[in-house]
């Protein structure tokens, strides 16, 4: 199993006291079952032993995974992540994240978050109990793709150029025509911290995504009417738990 995480930085690492101090989820060893790619947006310079590749790049998160993918050869791959450069966990964590995820076949996932950490998603709040569930959300803060369903990605990049990528989340599901899976058994921090981006144009591009880009690309793709009977004002009235599997 070969995989990547892609991660934008304009900051130092972020630290937990839940979380192995000396293996932070970036640091380069050879234990990972995984490989970093850091794209520099800013000035500051990253941590040498904090990726594998380092791409200088300039824009947003989404603009950047957008570039990313359309110059790295990411079909070498089995599963691509997209993370904050904010996010902290340690790679025994993440290791075990992509085993379980290849284990029980899921195509898109992400870490639980632990508690006190910034989300008001409750499926995704870590529950020690479990070892993972099946949702039909996960965040854009740190979602996992198998590679299969970047295609499908990249074909929603041609009806709308993500900014922001706030909604874009909301809809992968859907879209990708796959539940998601949140790994309970281990979790990741993620730190309070205010956006970068203008709120009312990020309000309005989820708007637009929502209403506008939605249900033209699952019509034109896949001959769908997009009626998924969502009230988007509400923070959770989209999100739904399927399944959970228990710790024996």
């Amino acid at each position: 199993m070969r995989n990547i995480i892609f991660v934008p930085v304009g900051q130092e690492l972020s630290f937990h006291e839940a979380y192995d101090k000396d293996n932070h989820w970036r640091y380069k060893k050879p234990e990972r079952n995984y490989e970093v790619i850091a794209y520099q947006y800013s000035d500051f310079v990253p941590e040498t032993d904090s990726y594998d590749y380092l791409i200088k790049d300039v824009g947003f998160k989404w603009d950047l995974v957008k570039h990313f993918l359309d110059t790295f050869d990411w079909r070498d791959y089995d599963y691509i992540g997209f993370w904050d450069d904010d996010l902290v966990t340690d790679i025994q964590s993440v290791n075990r994240g992509f085993e379980l995820a290849e284990k029980h076949d899921m195509k898109m996932f992400q870490l639980s978050t632990i508690a006190g950490s910034a989300s008001s998603h409750l499926v995704l709040h870590q529950n020690t109990e479990w070892v993972y569930s099946r949702t039909n959300f996960i965040e854009g803060m740190a979602p996992i793709f198998h590679s299969s369903l970047i295609p499908t990605l990249l074909d929603f990049w041609e009806y709308h150029k993500v900014y922001s990528g706030w909604g874009f989340d909301m809809i992968f599901s859907t879209i990708l025509k796959e539940k998601a899976g949140v790994i309970h058994e281990v979790s990741m921090y993620h730190p309070n911290r205010e956006s970068n981006y203008d709120k009312t144009a990020a309000f309005n591009e989820m708007n637009t995504i929502l209403n506008d880009v939605f249900p033209k690309f699952m019509a034109d793709k896949y001959g769908e009417y997009a009626d998924m009977n969502i009230d988007w004002s509400g923070a959770q009235g989209h999100e739904k738990e399927y399944e959970f599997s228990i710790k024996v």
